[in-house]
């Protein structure tokens, strides 16, 4: 298949992308001027450099392509500029949305996270479950605000997608902000663990790439929603 990705230069990205490449698919990765692309490059992925909201550019460089992975999104506990949150996480997904289904792909696989249900009332939550009251972050609520604009392009324009929720996630290769909260935390650097009264969802990256592929291969995903 011909796959385009978002978010391919991501700790995520990288491990989804060398599973595709094991399998045989041509890639195509979305990247930032300054991006490290040395990795995709080893595996043969065609870089396009590109704007996360240039729909036209996007549109252009999935022409040909069977399926979209939209992974890319701004993930922080903070930023100096939360509105950099609805920009990355809302508008530009509308976007990438936009671009597959004028690029007529075949099927999309969009990563959310399971941040984006809050604290549900239902224990355990599953994918049927109602979101909790609010959101804790606006991280969360950036995401959430995405999810609901995909899950309405799905009811009203058809788009081919399909939307996997994974909890925190870990692994090899990790520089995210709760990777290295938890290996500081292993190695004495903080006085005291966070969280102590919550319950946290983890997820294995490579867990995570392997359902991705598996939601982009299945016949028929589209229009479905899974917990990872």
């Amino acid at each position: 298949m011909n796959v385009f990705i978002t978010g391919g230069t991501g700790f995520i990205g990288q491990h989804l992308a060398r599973r595709l490449a094991a399998e045989g698919h041509r890639l195509i990765c979305l990247a930032r001027p300054n991006s490290r692309t040395a990795e995709l490059r080893a595996l043969g992925a065609e870089i396009v450099t590109a704007k996360l909201h240039d729909r036209a550019a996007l549109a252009r460089a999935m022409q040909g392509c069977d399926w979209v992975f939209h992974l890319a999104n701004l993930y922080a506990m903070w930023h100096p500029r939360p509105q950099e949150f609805q920009q990355t996480n809302v508008k530009g997904t509308r976007c990438v949305m936009e671009a597959a289904l004028e690029a007529g792909v075949s099927r999309i696989v969009y990563l959310s996270t399971v941040a984006v249900l809050g604290k549900p009332a239902d224990r355990p939550f599953t994918e049927e479950s109602q979101p909790g009251p609010r959101q804790f972050s606006a991280y969360g609520r950036s995401k959430a605000a995405g999810d609901q604009l995909v899950q309405q392009m799905q009811r009203e324009r058809g788009l081919p997608v399909v939307t996997l929720y994974p909890g925190i996630v870990l692994g090899p290769g990790d520089d995210k902000p709760s990777g290295i909260y938890i290996q500081d935390l292993i190695r004495g650097r903080v006085p005291t663990p966070i969280f102590r009264r919550s319950v946290v969802t983890y997820a294995a990256v490579q867990d995570v790439a392997e359902a991705a592929l598996r939601a982009a291969e299945h016949p028929d995903s589209a229009g479905k929603r899974y917990l990872i």
